[in-house]
């Protein structure tokens, strides 16, 4: 006799992107009905970020959008998770950037003051 899981139906988060897609290959599917990103994608891709996993989207006329995404560490994920926080860490990279610093005498007050 067969028995059925019952699994929870949750609410699937929709996301809008409006972006441009360029036309890169037209890759056939396996007997696995898988396809492979092959080894020029991945190095192009790997040149920007070193990618882990891929999110999946599938569009309502059934466009499929591959994310490359990373993990980031339990101790470091409350940055993303502050927007005052990573909204200051963003400005004092573009600073940086634009070679607008200033050299700090006395760390310790210099730190107790932020």
């Amino acid at each position: 006799m067969k028995t059925h899981k019952s699994r929870s139906k949750t609410k699937k988060e929709t996301i809008e992107i409006h972006e441009e897609f360029i036309p890169y290959q037209t890759k056939s599917l396996d007997s696995k009905y898988r396809i492979t990103l092959g080894n020029r994608l991945t190095r192009l891709l790997g040149k920007r970020i070193k990618t882990e996993a891929y999110q999946i989207f599938v569009g309502k006329n059934g466009d499929i959008l591959l994310r490359p995404s990373v993990s980031i560490p339990s101790n470091e994920a409350w940055i993303y998770q502050n927007p005052e926080v990573i909204g200051r860490l963003r400005k004092g990279l573009q600073e940086a950037g634009e070679d607008k610093t200033e050299r700090v005498e006395d760390l310790e007050s210099f730190l107790e003051k932020l």
